[in-house]
């Protein structure tokens, strides 16, 4: 990010109070995924939120992909900036994103912006803290500017990441993630109905492996390849905890044409939402992403597979130091089958209850009832 990546949002913003002479409509809300015009993330959760609270009192804008399959409610959708983009966007009253990549728009006083962020928790490094230079910190100025408040996971996040993001620590809220509030409910139906999408037997437990996404690593091949030993791994597993068990993997989601070299592996990176996932999964291993999160919250078994945490932890680092998180972090494979074949389920239990203490965690089920109250409370104004 440099000088004329800088300029040139500022010269788009200027040219863009053209669309000031449409009116901000109190009751138009536009939902944007930043990460990738999707129907998912805190965004899908809202949505729904949104709709059980005002069912036709209002309009959704949700920018999507033209491959992107059309959800069930009765949003608008409309092409990424395209000129109707531009247009409702800039007349919404409330737009609600989960990057912080909108700092080209000219908002209005009649207009706030919710940022969700798209990760929680205390791990690996983002924005200023890993990327510091003069123009990626004047751009933070302009992100800052432009956003109302930042949705919040915990302390961490409000002290570290959010500053680092651009975003002033007094604009976070302590909400916990919308996403996450499906972790804090009883809901049968989402295990079923992920089960049912992959013909998985309801008596055969799920391992889920999902590695952190890598910049370029894998762009341009075909095939997924890793040195992670899943045959082991489900014989350990089964020796652990009993049952047939069965190894899924989920890729980022910009890997979705990756295939898998084992037939006898799942692959679950075009499901469109994680969170129903993690919610189903039994186990999951990850290295660095922020699902580990996520999936603490469920208080289920997670395993780190990372045998590059010494060198990431160096070059990138993390907001929390690796031997305070409550999770088993494995470099080798001989490492990763013997913490399963030890694990201690209450043990790891309480780990992750003092994690989510010293995080200062705010995730509590009710995140989405906190981001329509910040709604309510703008529409009365």
């Amino acid at each position: 990010m440099g000088f004329i990546h800088y300029v040139s949002k500022i010269l788009i913003k200027f040219s863009l109070h053209f669309f000031w002479i449409f009116p901000v409509k109190k009751n138009r809300f536009t939902l944007l995924n930043r990460l990738s015009f999707t129907y998912g993330d805190n965004l899908k959760y809202i949505c729904k939120a949104l709709y059980e609270k005002y069912t036709s009192e209002i309009q959704i804008i949700f920018p999507l992909r033209k491959t992107e399959p059309m959800p069930t409610l009765p949003i608008i959708r409309v092409k990424p900036f395209s000129f109707r983009y531009f247009r409702l966007i800039l007349s919404s009253s409330v737009i609600i994103t989960n990057g912080v990549g909108i700092s080209y728009l000219p908002l209005r006083r009649s207009q706030i912006v919710i940022n969700t962020w798209h990760g929680g928790g205390p791990y690996k490094k983002t924005g200023l803290a890993v990327y510091n230079n003069y123009w990626m910190k004047r751009e933070n100025i302009l992100n800052d500017k432009v956003t109302t408040y930042m949705l919040s996971s915990c302390e961490y996040f409000s002290k570290f990441e959010a500053p680092g993001l651009g975003i002033s620590e007094t604009k976070c809220i302590c909400s916990g993630m919308p996403r996450n509030d499906i972790f804090f409910h009883e809901n049968p139906d989402i295990k079923q109905k992920v089960r049912n999408t992959y013909n998985i037997d309801t008596n055969k437990k799920v391992v889920i492996y999902a590695p952190t996404y890598r910049g370029n690593e894998w762009i341009g091949s075909k095939k997924f390849s890793t040195d992670i030993d899943y045959k082991e791994i489900l014989l350990s597993l089964n020796r652990k905890f009993g049952g047939e068990w069965l190894f899924a993997v989920r890729l980022h989601p910009g890997l979705k044409e990756v295939e898998l070299q084992n037939n006898d592996i799942i692959n679950l990176t075009t499901y469109p939402d994680m969170q129903e996932l993690l919610y189903t999964a039994d186990v999951v291993i990850s290295d660095y992403s922020s699902l580990i999160w996520d999936f603490s919250l469920t208080k289920r078994p997670c395993f780190l597979y990372a045998p590059d945490i010494e060198q990431y932890e160096k070059e990138r680092g993390f907001y929390m130091p690796s031997n305070k998180w409550p999770f088993p972090i494995s470099k080798t494979n001989e490492e990763l089958i013997s913490s399963i074949e030890s694990f201690d389920l209450n043990k790891y239990q309480q780990n992750v209850i003092k994690h989510h203490i010293e995080s200062g965690s705010f995730e509590k089920g009710n995140a989405c009832f906190i981001t329509l109250k910040i709604i309510e409370d703008h529409k009365r104004k």
